[in-house]
């Protein structure tokens, strides 16, 4: 069998990774995350939520993928784990329509969403300040 040529192949059937894999997976994962942190930050809109969940998406393949060795398991399982990636997108897909469209709808039950992204136009100006008093009047009694 050419399984048995392979120098990280330990006999069992499974297959072990060199330590360098791992590291440059944890640091793929580092970089990442940081990249996470930083689209909390961006001012991306409404394109914020499928940039992090792409994000999300990818650190979960590449854990899936390398720690739990679904790289070099059998193929049945990785058509498991791409479809429930598949079905999730679907699944966020009609939540996010459903909720980006609630405004529409129903303004109360919409309230923060159609507004975050459609401001109401400004108040009118209020009325200006009292003016200060006068130089020459007098302060009042007990200041």
């Amino acid at each position: 069998m050419a399984a048995h040529s392979d120098p990280h192949y330990d006999g069992l059937g499974h297959h072990i990774s060199p330590v360098r894999v791992y590291w440059l997976v944890f640091a793929a994962l580092l970089v990442f995350t940081g990249l996470t942190y930083a689209v909390s930050f961006a001012k991306l809109g409404p394109a914020s939520l499928p940039v992090a969940m792409l994000v999300a998406c990818i650190k979960a393949t590449l854990v899936c993928t390398f720690f739990m060795h679904l790289k070099y398991d059998e193929r049945f399982n990785l058509l498991v784990f791409v479809s429930s990636l598949f079905f999730m997108a679907v699944f966020f897909g009609f939540t996010m329509l459903d909720v980006a469209s609630r405004a529409l709808v129903d303004p109360i039950e919409g309230y923060g969403v159609y507004e975050q992204y459609n401001p109401p136009a400004a108040p009118a100006e209020a009325a200006p300040a009292e003016a200060a008093p006068a130089a020459d009047e007098a302060p009042a009694a007990g200041h």
